[in-house]
């Protein structure tokens, strides 16, 4: 396999670690303050970056003084309060559909800053993804049902567009075009667990600590988020955006709507219908064209 290969398979294995993560905090969030559980998360990142990246022996301290690292762990933290937030008011598949719409802004943000070359595969893999999103989302009826559940919904959608601005920028810092260039997966992994822990600890709510419904489920949980879907999940996508451009990277992670779909199916009980199936298959050709996008 060559690293085309490779940075395909590194995206696509990401995606199912970040879609089972939707499940997983919307079980968190119903036993925790959303931002106390998300804290936890990377309160425990943070560490296993910082043993990660000892014992591979990487400087850590390049992406620590880089402005554009700190400013990633400010979107990070901004996206990822919004969806711990959100993933309270409406469901987890809402939630991984709703994030995944920055699609669109990074497809701009991509032409405009990146200078990426807009193929018609590329376009049409754009195109039948967001037909999958919307069969899947038209088919779930959620959006409807509550101001509350909308307004979910919107701050869904907001996670989404600082996660596009992450996105763009993470390309631009490894691609050298930033103050931070030279930065590896390794240490951008490890730089962005540590600043994105810093913004979150300024607005955690310490206060709800003693109103923890199972203590040692939640520590379960945020660990397995730290693990799976922090350090190799980060891991995994900055290796595979290393090689890939941001529009290709982001259209195979729309895969992570269809994991969110399966696994909050499983454990959460959520329904879905043939709308969402269909929507699923449609999403897997997106990602599949966005593949093929890579060889032309």
């Amino acid at each position: 396999m060559n690293a085309k290969g490779r940075a395909v398979a590194a995206t696509v294995l990401s995606s199912f670690f970040w879609g089972s993560s939707f499940p997983v905090i919307a079980y968190g969030v119903a036993l925790a303050s959303p931002t106390l559980f998300l804290f936890l998360r990377f309160l425990m990142a943070a560490p296993i970056a910082l043993i990660m990246m000892t014992v591979l022996k990487i400087d850590l301290r390049a992406p620590l003084r880089s402005g554009a690292v700190w400013l990633l762990g400010i979107f990070n933290a901004l996206a990822f309060i919004m969806q711990y937030i959100a993933q309270a008011w409406t469901g987890a598949t809402n939630v991984a559909l709703f994030v995944n719409l920055y699609l669109v802004f990074v497809g701009i943000g991509s032409v405009l800053f990146l200078k990426e070359k807009f193929t018609w595969k590329l376009g049409l893999a754009l195109g039948l993804g967001f037909l999958g999103v919307f069969l899947v989302e038209t088919n779930a009826g959620h959006a409807l049902v509550s101001f509350e559940t909308l307004r979910g919904d919107l701050l869904a959608f907001c996670g989404g567009l600082m996660w596009s601005v992450y996105i763009i920028l993470s390309k631009i810092v490894l691609t050298k075009k930033g103050s931070a260039s030279g930065l590896s997966p390794e240490q951008l992994t490890g730089g962005v667990c540590l600043t994105t822990l810093l913004p979150i600890f300024l607005i955690v709510p310490f206060t709800d600590l003693g109103t923890i419904g199972n203590l040692p489920l939640i520590i379960l949980l945020a660990a397995y988020l730290s693990i799976f879907s922090t350090i190799i999940a980060y891991l995994l996508w900055y290796k595979g955006l290393k090689e890939l451009t941001a529009m290709v990277t982001s259209v195979l992670l729309l895969l992570e709507i269809a994991s969110a779909a399966i696994l909050s199916y499983i454990f959460l009980g959520d329904q879905f219908g043939l709308g969402t199936i269909i929507g699923g298959i449609v999403i897997c050709i997106s990602a599949f064209l966005a593949a093929l996008n890579i060889a032309s």
